[in-house]
């Protein structure tokens, strides 16, 4: 039974964490152009800075990743935990 908890919350976890990379997490990066424009020449005619890695982190599946390792992490935690206390 508590495993079943907590695969469920595993699951619903995951469906949250997506749903929000797919629907309100992403951003559209592009710039209007000849074929042979690059991000660079684009941030640089918008007045932009360079990516930084952490803007890089942040764009790709590093920040959805690290959210899906730390919200398994705490449901394993509790499931372990109210094990100890003897129940769930």
């Amino acid at each position: 039974m508590r495993r079943g908890h907590a695969v469920a919350a595993g699951i619903v976890w995951t469906t949250v964490v997506l749903t929000w990379a797919v629907f309100f997490g992403g951003r559209v990066y592009m710039c209007l152009g000849p074929l042979n424009v690059t991000e660079e020449s684009c941030r640089a005619a918008n007045g932009l800075p360079p990516l930084t890695d952490l803007d890089r982190f942040m764009r790709g599946g590093g920040l959805v990743a690290l959210v899906l390792v730390v919200g398994w992490g705490a449901i394993a935690v509790m499931a372990w935990w109210k094990r100890q206390r003897g129940g769930l």
